[in-house]
């Protein structure tokens, strides 16, 4: 069989092209990620870690003092409280690591690959951090139980802060640097820490059945099983330490790092075999083991061990060895430290255990957090990571970020103490498994056609109740840690989100925009439309938008704020090969997005620009159809091929079809320079051939002086259109014709816009009776008043002939025109129904020659737009400042009426 290559259909046989599944299975097997040395099964992989990773320092070092606080009801219920918490977590990781193939990361890649960078990368960094406190935490209650070891064997040389912390940092650097020989290394030595870790919970168990073997023990509160032991041991009583009252939901935040182990297996998934099935089957099988045993040391000891006692024996002997009122008890569930060796068999083995726990916990950590950190910065979400990307050995080992970590478990291990780390590690996991699951819940919600989880034990709004659950637990526990944290996201949140270009991971909060666009699409029909909802919805002829980056920013202008809906559209006369119409499609979106332009970019081939002009319209939806079509001004159309012009003109003739407004854009250029003045030397022959009022000498000066004007105004770059520059000058907006109030409310969003807001703009009416100058003005005056405009000067003009050198003007064009060929003499071009509103042109150019922009409405029609009003409207707007010119009508968009 043919390898498929997915680009080309080539002329082969169609039993050639039968596709070969071994060929597609080896280039989705190209597509995952592929690492050096040896791979991890479920139990060494995932069961071993998250085992090891949960049982840590609280649970023979803690555990007493919870009990002996809450008392074994309350503590079964904090128990519970953070098994339904991780069980719903789990279930919820399970569902989307099983969604795929899961690369090195760990939460961070399942986060942002499911709900995108932003949150992945704040809770990234966050998780980072707690694990790196997790690994501090973790050495400190190593080198506690060392010393208590050590003490009760009369060796005293860690006793003294200095040296207690000096050997913390020597103990992270040596657990970082098994850390950093590799994974085959670390996963023996887990091996023999969890081994010793079981050794020591089946003495805990085994010694308090067997009970107290000596009067010293049970001067200690060692009572053996009891029901009197267990009554008074079931009920809570919080007591207040280091000046701090204790309560449930500070025992709980005590607690619940002991139980946040469960992503151990997801934070080193690069390193296993198969992350989707190992995942799941490792995590919930921990949960289930480490729960049993908290639960039973939890229930043994309460039953054994009383919550105070003085340990001293003449207390006991006398029977005053519970009287903790008048004396200072150092034994018992409160005090004692060593409570766990005290109800053993063998103390020496909870030394083990212990040991075994702390190490593997932070081994754990010290592993995981360069990993994490290692992602991040090859995925570059925040560029001062980037650093600690580099990878090195066969293992690809990131020994960059084991450094960065090392450094920062040091610096806490220093400053911190065991129940101070426990609120904020309790409030960062809580946060992290919050958004997990809120994760979760979106990508089943929204359920994009790629959701399709192996495993299916799950439900989305178990999923939401579970991200409550965390929240709500968060703030109970610390609302200052909580608010604190939640600030912190939102700003590493912004951070990511800065990045200059966005990361396509298929999140689903894509999936969640595409859905509502589609939901929002089938609305669009059915939404009714009214003139106080006009929306200037602009089809914007562009070509490449940079081609036209002017006429596409005076587009966005008028649509900005959501104003209206904006489209640049690229027609291309030639047909474009598929990597030719997606080159045009990417650099086109590329430069709208970098240039801060909201458009939609579409790419038309084989295709006249009238024509696309109709299927940009008929590719619209109700109120998202286009009413505007913006196109530049055909310098050019004197001389261009006759076909040229007849499209350029049927572009008119589209939009007046489909009831679309035509906005045409003309800056003052000097186009046509040398025809124009050929013509106007001849033009005294045919001087008379009009009956011209004559005017004035100093009138006909001034107009005579008009190709002079035009040669001198050479700006040909839309400078009048600048998104950033400030303008201070003037617009003029001559409303000659009822277009509907376009010309207004153009007017008004320009005067809206921060770039525009301190310009002149003027408004102006044209009269042809002179008894109605003042009556004119004041309805105008009353109409801008009804509309809530201002403008900061109005003014009707008397209407008067035309001059002579305009008149010229025109009919030298009209005479070139008739030289074009008989194409256009099918027109029969018609002079008078033109002629009588030239004198137009000579109002503008006495009135707003110095002006900076003209909003220029053009009359009505019911014939096709042809040559003749090319010649008009070349006469009316040659020399100008930049002129807007609109041309159509599709009713009214503005009212007085609320």
């Amino acid at each position: 069989m043919n390898e498929l290559t997915g680009t080309k259909c080539n002329n082969s046989l169609w039993t050639e092209q039968i596709q070969s599944f071994d060929q597609l299975v080896h280039e989705e097997e190209i597509k995952v990620e592929k690492t050096s040395g040896k791979k991890l099964g479920w139990i060494k992989g995932v069961l071993v870690p998250c085992l090891l990773s949960i049982w840590g320092v609280m649970l023979f070092l803690r555990m007493p003092w919870i009990l002996g606080q809450a008392g074994i009801l309350d503590s079964l219920v904090i128990i519970f409280i953070s098994l339904f918490i991780v069980l719903i977590t789990t279930f919820s990781l399970s569902a989307i690591s099983t969604n795929g193939k899961v690369k090195g990361g760990g939460l961070y890649f399942i986060i942002s690959r499911s709900i995108g960078p932003g949150f992945g990368a704040s809770i990234g960094i966050l998780l980072a951090f707690a694990n790196t406190i997790s690994a501090a935490m973790n050495t400190i209650g190593f080198a506690t139980s060392l010393k208590s070891l050590l003490n009760s064997n009369k060796i005293h040389i860690i006793d003294g802060k200095v040296e207690f912390r000096i050997f913390g940092i020597v103990c992270i650097m040596i657990q970082s640097i098994l850390c950093c020989i590799g994974m085959d290394r670390e996963a023996e030595i887990q091996n023999a820490l969890l081994v010793c870790i079981i050794i020591g919970i089946f003495n805990v168990i085994i010694g308090s059945f067997i009970g107290p073997t000596s009067l010293e023990a049970r001067a200690s509160g060692f009572t053996g099983l009891s029901m009197e032991t267990f009554k008074k041991n079931w009920y809570s009583e919080y007591k207040p330490q280091k000046d701090v009252q204790q309560s449930f939901f500070t025992i709980f935040a005590v607690f619940f790092p002991s139980v946040t182990g469960i992503q151990a297996g997801a934070n080193i998934s690069g390193d296993l075999k198969d992350p989707s099935s190992s995942i799941p089957k490792g995590t919930l099988l921990s949960i289930l083991i480490t729960i049993i045993s908290y639960i039973a040391l939890i229930i043994v000891p309460g039953a054994v061990q009383l919550r105070e006692a003085s340990g001293d024996l003449n207390d006991y002997l006398n029977g005053t060895y519970l009287n903790c009122s008048i004396k200072n008890c150092t034994k018992g569930l409160y005090s004692d430290e060593n409570l766990m060796q005290s109800i053993s068999l063998w103390p020496i083995s909870i030394y083990f255990g212990c040991f075994g726990a702390t190490i593997s916990t932070a081994l754990t950590a010290l592993i995981s957090v360069p990993k994490l950190l290692q992602r991040m910065g090859q995925d570059e979400v925040y560029p001062l990571l980037k650093y600690l990307a580099k990878s090195y050995g066969s293992n690809q080992e990131p020994y960059r970020a084991h450094v960065l970590a090392m450094i920062i478990s040091s610096s806490l291990l220093v400053i911190g103490e065991l129940n101070e780390f426990g609120s904020l590690v309790a409030t960062v996991y809580l946060s992290a498994y919050a958004l997990l699951n809120l994760c979760a819940f979106h990508v089943a919600h929204f359920k994009p056609l790629g959701w399709r989880p192996s495993y299916k034990f799950f439900n989305k709004w178990l999923s939401l109740f579970g991200a409550n659950i965390c929240i709500i637990v968060m703030v109970f526990i610390n609302m200052k840690m909580s608010v604190i944290i939640g600030c912190t996201i939102c700003v590493l949140y912004k951070i990511a989100a800065r990045k200059k270009y966005e990361l396509n991971w298929g999140s689903s909060r894509q999936t969640q925009q595409i859905k509502n666009m589609i939901k929002n699409a089938y609305k669009t029909n059915t939404v009714q439309y009214h003139v106080k909802n006009y929306l200037l919805n602009v089809t914007v002829l562009s070509g490449n938008p940079q081609s036209r980056k002017k006429l596409v920013t005076l587009a966005h202008l008028i649509t900005d704020n959501k104003n209206g809906l904006q489209m640049c559209v690229y027609a291309e006369k030639r047909s474009l090969t598929n990597e030719e119409r997606k080159e045009h499609l990417d650099t086109g979106i590329q430069w709208l997005k970098n240039a801060g332009i909201d458009s939609l970019y579409i790419v038309l081939d084989n295709i006249e620009l009238d024509v696309a002009t109709d299927i940009a319209y008929t590719c619209g939806h109700g109120q998202l159809r286009s009413n505007i079509v913006l196109v530049g001004f055909k310098s050019d159309w004197l001389n261009c091929p006759i076909e040229d012009l007849q499209i350029f003109l049927n572009i008119f003739n589209v939009a007046k079809k489909n009831g679309i407004v035509t906005i045409m854009v003309r800056v003052s250029s000097i186009e046509n320079q040398n025809f124009f003045i050929q013509d106007l030397k001849q033009s005294k022959k045919q001087e008379d051939e009009f009956p011209l009022k004559k005017k004035s000498n100093s009138k006909n000066q001034k107009h005579q002086k008009i190709s002079d004007c035009f040669l001198k105004i050479t700006d040909n770059d839309f400078s009048f259109i600048n998104k950033k520059k400030e303008m201070h000058g003037t617009v003029d907006v001559w409303w000659l014709y009822n277009d509907g109030g376009l010309a207004l409310i153009i007017a008004h969003i320009l005067k809206s816009s921060s770039s525009w807001k301190n310009c002149k703009f003027r408004i102006f009416g044209v009269t042809d009776k002179e008894e109605c100058l003042l009556k004119e003005k004041n309805k105008l005056i009353q109409l801008l008043t009804m509309y809530r405009l201002h403008f900061d000067y109005l003014d009707i003009i008397l209407s008067a002939d035309t001059d002579l050198t305009t008149m010229t003007y025109f009919t030298t064009l009209l005479e070139h025109a008739n030289h074009k060929g008989n194409e256009f003499n099918d027109y029969k071009l018609n002079q008078d129904h033109v002629v009588k509103t030239l004198f137009l042109r000579d109002l503008i150019e006495l009135h707003s020659l110095k002006s900076d922009l003209i909003i220029l409405s053009t009359p009505r029609t019911n014939e096709e737009v042809n040559i003749s009003f090319m010649c008009w409207l070349e006469t009316i707007t040659r020399g100008l400042p930049p002129c807007i010119i609109i041309n159509g009508n599709t009713g009214p968009v503005f009212t007085a009426n609320a």
